[in-house]
């Protein structure tokens, strides 16, 4: 899960040689956090991960759709041009040589582009979240190397489609002068990766999150807290620190990528205990 775009873009390479598919009837077949998952989706992600086997490649969509909302929670983003240029990367890899002629191809194998779309700005959110927050965490990149601003962030995420949305917010808005972040944290925020570290983000540098963002945590001054108003949901930020570090290279090799891995399992062991999947289709659960 760690080498996540590149070497799924090369399995990918194989869909073109496999024979046409009769197209699907759609259908919501499972259920996450509210989102629905189409059938479509499920025979999108076993071409993806290579796999014919309709419950792993199930489970494998649950968890990709889990490590990207936990990407977005935290304010990590795919830009439409990242993720056109990850599909015209692999256009060019299938011989194709815009991403129109890419689209039809798909959809002469009965497969949905957006759906697709979706897939690579998933794979985008969690390679980010990776080195972005797990990386960054796990080895506090300090080394020797370019003097860079670093903040320390802590903050709660608050989604505005869960029922006690406007009751979670007027609460926090009252005792944001009276308790702790961290304690505010740790009981109100729907991001269960900070939440349990009393919001703990950790360290970030200009442009690692969403422009909204973004620009709001470095207008501010240390010690603020504030809030940023998204489409999906509200965060309260408090900028704990700012120091300068210095950093170099990030750390590499198999070592790395081995206790990445173990990291990002952890999180996803996580983020599935607090996650509400419903299979509407039994067959695919288990």
């Amino acid at each position: 899960m760690v080498k996540v775009l590149i070497p799924l873009l090369l399995v990918f390479v194989y869909l073109f040689q496999v024979s046409a598919k009769e197209q699907l009837l759609d259908k919501v077949v499972i259920v996450v956090n509210g989102k629905p998952v189409l059938k479509s989706e499920v025979e999108l992600a076993k071409e993806w991960y290579g796999t014919k086997d309709e419950k792993e490649a199930a489970k494998k969509l649950i968890d990709q759709i889990l490590l990207a909302e936990a990407a977005e929670k935290v304010g990590i983003h795919a830009s439409p041009s990242e993720v056109n240029n990850a599909i015209l990367r692999l256009a060019r890899i299938n011989r194709l040589d815009s991403v129109d002629k890419f689209r039809e191809k798909l959809e002469e194998k009965g497969l949905v582009f957006s759906e697709f779309k979706n897939i690579i700005k998933r794979e985008i959110l969690i390679s980010k979240f990776v080195h972005i927050y797990l990386k960054r965490n796990l080895y506090e990149g300090i080394q020797e190397g370019k003097a860079i601003t670093l903040r320390k962030l802590r903050l709660i995420y608050l989604q505005k489609n869960k029922p006690a949305f406007k009751e979670k917010y007027q609460q926090i808005k009252a005792l944001l002068k009276e308790k702790p972040f961290d304690q505010l944290a740790k009981q109100y925020s729907d991001d269960p990766v900070t939440a349990e570290k009393g919001g703990l983000l950790g360290e970030v540098k200009k442009g690692d999150l969403v422009k909204s963002l973004d620009e709001q945590i470095w207008k501010h001054k240390v010690g603020d807290i504030f809030e940023v108003e998204t489409r999906k949901g509200v965060y309260f930020i408090k900028i704990e620190g700012e120091q300068e570090k210095i950093i170099h290279e990030e750390p590499t090799g198999e070592e790395v990528s081995k206790k990445l891995q173990k990291e990002l399992e952890l999180y996803l062991k996580k983020l599935r205990e607090n996650a509400v999947i419903e299979y509407i289709d039994k067959s695919l659960e288990g």
